[in-house]
């Protein structure tokens, strides 16, 4: 049986643990080098042991850890640049005092980062969670050889390094939060449309977690680029002779010529010289009083388009339809070029993560409604969240799965995301190869201890005594 676990997380008792828990990192944080000046030999050993042990094996006895406790410890000397003369590193050797620990399963499942203490390791093994070579083991002291092949079931590492799953009642508690920041921020972008843009865009990187913000911003550049060519393409497929001819005669309705001016066209064709050739179109129009001038709608000027050079009543109204039509034609083409390079110019930049203000950016943003936590607690199903971050309960998207969904790693974890050289390990697959058992190499040992080569020195030799 393992030792019980008691109080391990204990700020007050301030030992470090094999554990990813966040108290366990504050007190690796405010650990201090130990100063073993004042004290006798044999207290410098047994500090140096209760420090090491609490970390190495703290689940084992110290019957149990003695037993197993080998003196002779494994290294690799560089012999070569020995003979050569070069400078060698020295080797730790005294950090392989716990070596004999790492090629023992529950350890190894915790160092490949499958679990996120060794405790917790041993629970997924006493379970028939973990396999070796293909067969479920149980026996969380398995000693493990070179080549081992180890798995653990993907839903337990998952479980194991994602963050807690929050209860209903603790999830509604932040959705109430989130709803009430989210409707305040609502409220005060359609007063302030243009201070709260601006503020969104300029929002420092450093607020941005995981980058989030600026791949989503990234996202949206692209977003907006194909909107604007979605929209350039439409523009462009609603762009006929027909088209611009009744919108220059619907421009230029009910005015005198001598009013009109290029400018009157520059609503509808930005282009100057687009704009200057509708103004003469128009006048030829009008100096040949041609009947679609009493009807500017798109159908009447589809018929005279589309009416040929011999069904006309005279040979000048054919010769100025003709004329006309070569005009149009220009400004068809000119315009539908307009469109492309407008639009071009007007996209974002790849990779960009600053968007153009958008005058419809408040008018699309909506309040959410309140929560009904009687009814949530009731049936969990009826908590109807679509918060542009978040559809669903806070942490309980999938309701059915014991993480926290969608799946979001633990705090702190790349503080204890240290992977060892005798492992090779797979996280898509939840697999790993145990290569061969940790040695000391010259200026390294692939045992990974919070401790230096002082305490590991005096626990060995604490242990190399006793332990006979």
């Amino acid at each position: 049986m393992p030792r019980r676990a008691y109080n391990l997380l204990s700020a007050t008792r301030g030992r470090v643990r094999a554990s990813m828990n966040k108290a366990n990192l504050f007190n690796l944080f405010k650990k201090t080098i130990p100063r073993y000046n004042s004290k006798t030999l044999y207290q410098q050993k047994w500090s140096a042991k209760q420090d090491s042990r609490a970390y190495h094996g703290e689940h084992l006895g110290e019957k149990r850890w003695k037993a197993i406790f080998k003196p002779n410890l494994n290294s690799v000397a560089q012999l070569d640049a020995s003979l050569q003369g070069k400078e060698v590193s020295p080797t730790p050797m005294a950090i392989q005092t716990y070596a004999t620990l790492e090629k023992r399963l529950e350890v190894a499942l915790f160092r490949a980062m499958f679990a996120s203490s060794v405790r917790q390791a041993r629970e997924f093994i006493k379970n028939g969670h973990v396999k070796v070579n293909g067969v479920v083991v149980k026996h969380s002291s398995f000693p493990l050889k070179s080549g081992d092949v180890f798995c653990v079931n993907p839903e337990k590492a998952l479980l194991a390094m994602g963050r807690v799953k929050p209860s209903v009642e603790q999830a509604i508690k932040v959705d109430k939060r989130q709803i009430g920041a989210w409707n305040n921020y609502v409220k005060t972008a359609k007063q302030h449309p243009r201070e709260v843009w601006e503020m969104k865009q300029n929002k420092p990187a450093s607020l941005n977690t995981l980058n989030e913000e600026a791949t989503s911003k990234k996202v949206t550049a692209e977003q907006y680029n194909e909107s604007l060519e979605k929209q350039m393409l439409q523009e462009q497929r609603n762009t006929s002779r027909e088209s611009i001819l009744a919108k220059i005669l619907t421009a230029a309705a009910n005015k005198p010529v001598k009013e009109l001016s290029p400018e009157t066209f520059r609503s509808i064709l930005p282009n100057r010289d687009d704009s200057v050739k509708a103004f003469n179109a128009y006048k030829i129009l009008k100096e040949a009083d041609v009947s679609v001038l009493n009807e500017p709608s798109l159908e009447s000027c589809k018929r005279y388009i589309s009416t040929k050079s011999t069904e006309f009543d005279s040979k000048d109204a054919a010769k100025t339809a003709s004329h006309v039509k070569k005009i149009l034609s220009e400004i068809n083409s000119s315009h539908l070029e307009y469109l492309r390079v407008q639009c071009e110019s007007s996209k974002l930049p790849e990779g960009s993560v600053s968007m153009p203000y958008s005058p419809d950016f408040a008018k699309k943003l909506k309040t959410h409604p309140k929560l009904d936590k009687e009814a949530i607690l009731e049936d969990e199903s009826n908590a109807n969240i679509n918060l542009p971050w978040q559809k669903g309960l806070f942490g309980r998207q999938d309701p059915s799965k014991p993480y926290f969904s969608p799946w979001t790693p633990r705090q702190f974890l790349g503080a204890f995301a240290v992977l060892p050289h005798h492992l090779e390990i797979s996280f898509e697959t939840c697999h790993a190869v145990y290569l061969a058992d940790p040695v000391a190499r010259p200026g390294h040992s692939e045992v990974i201890s919070p401790f230096g080569l002082a305490t590991h020195e005096r626990a060995f030799l604490y242990y190399a005594r006793k332990g006979m």
